[in-house]
């Protein structure tokens, strides 16, 4: 690797510096790393997004007053922490010597931080990693200078609470030396507990009001929240303390499973049936039956495949946010694995068949999904019955939390709420039930969390299932479609430093969701986005012949205009480019029949009409008839459209690309994008024309007045 890097991106206010890669805190960092297992090109991708972070803040050999706030924004599970805590290496090779962390609102996410980061620097011999509650009588000034005195570097890992908080303010950076000295502060699930959640009582909450007197205290510094849900961080008034002055994306290595990957259709999911008894009520419905004894099979076949030891497998089952619940939920499974147990002890017996059957259906599920190299089921049978001898269960909550306990066993069933909710990562996550949903409209950030799900599982992925009542699952596909137009939101304003305080708040979601809490943050419930794709799917045989005639009179009438393009061996692509909007909406978008529901529709067309009126704005469109003459076949659910988007070809990054994505290859500055897709269900061989609208950058950024912080 070399030695340093260069940032080019920069602030009006302030300029980025070069930052030493070549230290030994990084060196040790980047060891740790390969030796669990990430590969050499994943590490690289690590220490760069960490020194692009680093070189945002202040420059520690600087003089004078520099507090800046950043964002660095990741994916759920998606190894946050590897990051932050290489950022940590770097400032420490790059004369910081104090790295604040707030480790969680929860002592168990603030162990599993301390823990973490004492693995990381092991190597070092001289990084101390002293929390708040353990070392407390070790943090104060005069210990600090003896620390230094030591040529001891020191992280601080905290519980995200105003004792603690001001605890360290006031016990180690009342001392002036210490306060001029840099330092890093990193705020681990950065949206949660330290944003004001009074700003509408215009009053402080009191842990917003304990970072505010850290930061006071602290002349250079910079305070970095790391979250995989910015919902709240990028919608606070532009002149709160916390608003970020800068903010980094940092995408997940390869193999990573999120939304795109669990969310895009049914194919790790299943429907908890509407009908069905809740397993809060008396009594334990057919579908968690069929969900835990999927995850036994899931740990013979696992076992199978050549588990190695620390490899674990684990299932998650979330009712509620009550210990009662969970009480109630935990005696359930308990009782459960202990009859299977009993009936399993002899396979001659007639109390085994039933079980069996039981089993057997839940080996068919993955029979039937097409799992590769699936073993009989008489091979797996002991190994299924083993894996309900030897499971580890656990009640956690705050009460009761496993202290390490899951360590002792390869299969283990977590039974929780809250506390799962958010931060704590499941080794081996393979099987969930979820059933724990907001009674009215649910949060983005709140909903994004729970998914604990999601990770680096492609060794396992076949295996994984998501069982979850139908309002979670459509919530789920709902935010797959908002983080995608978060994402491109961000990237597109180039918002690595570059005028981050002044990009626009503009952002897609359903109206069956908000963005965040409003006690923190409140947005206008309408929003343009990039791309504006039609979700339901129009099965009225009368419009859907009146959207295809609609869409052939347009192809006729520009015929001469047509250009066809092709990639590889693939069907045509049919455009007609650089047609004026007002064409466009006249002859297609006011006279397509939506279907009923469809959230992208005449109105939002009117209403961007209007917009791009006001603004004297004459854009074109490029109308784009996505692999002509051929269906994308789909399972369409309760009339919802699934990803329909196909994307770049080759998928591995290693290779040219043949084709870019039906979302990047035509996109261009400043011209409009309609594609239409022919998408036929494959439950009822419907077959529909499908409307896609690309809305450029260079539009959207003079149509900000429709979203703004209020």
């Amino acid at each position: 690797m070399s030695d340093s890097i260069e940032m080019n991106y920069y602030e009006p206010e302030t300029t980025t510096w070069t930052v030493n890669l070549d230290g030994r805190y990084m060196s040790a960092v980047q060891n740790y790393l390969l030796a669990d297992g990430i590969p050499l090109e994943g590490v690289t991708r690590i220490v760069s997004n960490a020194a692009q972070t680093l070189s945002y803040c202040p420059y520690p050999e600087g003089n004078g007053t520099c507090q800046k706030t950043g964002i660095v924004i990741g994916k759920v599970q998606s190894g946050k922490t590897s990051n932050f805590i290489s950022i940590t290496a770097l400032a420490f090779d790059n004369n910081y010597d104090i790295v604040i962390v707030f480790g969680g609102t929860k002592k168990p996410l603030v162990k599993q931080n301390r823990d973490r980061i004492k693995e990381y620097f092991e190597a070092t011999k001289d990084v101390l990693v002293l929390d708040t509650t353990d070392f407390k009588d070790q943090l104060t000034a005069q210990k600090m200078h003896q620390f230094n005195k030591m040529n001891k570097k020191v992280v601080v890992v905290a519980l995200k609470s105003p004792t603690q908080i001001n605890y360290i303010a006031d016990n180690i950076f009342s001392d002036p030396t210490l306060a001029e000295k840099p330092v890093l502060i990193i705020d681990d699930e950065g949206d949660e507990a330290s944003l004001n959640t009074l700003v509408k009582k215009g009053k402080k909450s009191s842990t917003y009001k304990a970072i505010e007197n850290l930061k006071a205290r602290l002349n250079r510094h910079c305070f970095l929240s790391i979250t995989a849900t910015p919902q709240a961080n990028l919608l606070i008034d532009t002149l709160d303390v916390l608003s970020p002055d800068f903010g980094v994306l940092v995408d997940p290595g390869n193999g990573y499973c999120g939304l795109d990957v669990y969310h895009s259709d049914n194919k790790y999911t299943k429907k908890i049936p509407d009908n069905e008894t809740s397993l809060l009520d008396d009594g334990i419905p057919q579908s968690f039956i069929e969900a835990i004894s999927m995850f036994f099979v899931a740990c013979a076949i696992y076992k199978n495949r050549g588990m190695k030891p620390g490899d674990k497998l684990s299932m998650l089952v979330h009712p509620s946010q009550l210990k009662a619940d969970h009480e109630k939920v935990f005696n359930k499974v308990e009782g459960l694995i202990n009859d299977w147990c009993q009936k399993s002890e002899n396979k001659r017996d007639i109390a085994y068949g039933s079980l069996k059957r039981i089993l057997v259906a839940a080996y068919c599920e993955y029979e039937k999904a097409g799992v590769q190299g699936l073993p009989s089921f008489d091979s797996l049978e002991d190994d299924i019955i083993q894996a309900m001898n030897v499971c580890g269960r656990h009640k956690v909550n705050g009460d009761s939390v496993p202290k390490g306990a899951d360590e002792i066993y390869d299969y283990n069933i977590y039974v929780g709420g809250t506390m799962l909710g958010r931060g704590l990562t499941l080794k081996g996550l393979a099987i969930t039930y979820i059933i724990r949903t907001a009674k009215g409209v649910s949060t983005v950030d709140t909903v994004q969390q729970r998914a604990r799900w999601f990770g680096y599982k492609m060794k396992y992925l076949d295996l994984c299932r998501i069982f979850a009542v139908g309002k979670i699952i459509r919530e789920f596909q709902e935010i797959r479609d908002h983080e995608e137009d978060l994402w491109e939101t961000v990237r597109a304003a180039k918002c690595q430093g570059t005028n981050f305080k002044n990009m626009a708040r503009i952002f897609a979601l359903s109206d069956d969701l908000k963005m965040t809490r409003s006690s923190v943050a409140k947005t206008e419930n309408y929003t343009f986005k990039f791309w504006n794709k039609q979700r339901e799917f129009q099965d009225v045989q009368e419009y859907i012949d009146s959207n295809k005639a609609i869409l052939a009179t347009v192809r006729a009438e520009q015929k001469d205009q047509i250009k066809v393009e092709r990639f590889g061996d693939g069907a045509p692509f049919v455009i007609v480019p650089n047609m004026d909007f007002d064409y466009v909406k006249e002859r297609i978008f006011d006279k397509f029949c939506f279907a009923a529901g469809e959230k992208f529709n005449q109105s939002v067309i009117s209403k961007l009409d209007i917009l791009l009126k006001r603004k004297n704005l004459q854009p074109k469109v490029d109308i784009i008839w996505m692999r002509d003459g051929t269906f994308s076949e789909h399972s369409i659910d309760c009339g919802h459209i699934p990803n329909y988007s196909v994307g770049r070809r080759p998928k591995s990054l290693e290779k040219p690309p043949v084709y870019l994505g039906d979302d990047y290859q035509f996109v261009s500055e400043d011209t409009m994008q309609l594609q239409i897709h022919e998408i036929r269900d494959t439950i009822t061989n419907i077959d529909s024309p499908t409307l896609a609208f690309y809305i450029p950058k260079s539009v959207i950024e003079k149509l900000t007045n429709l979203v703004i912080q209020a």
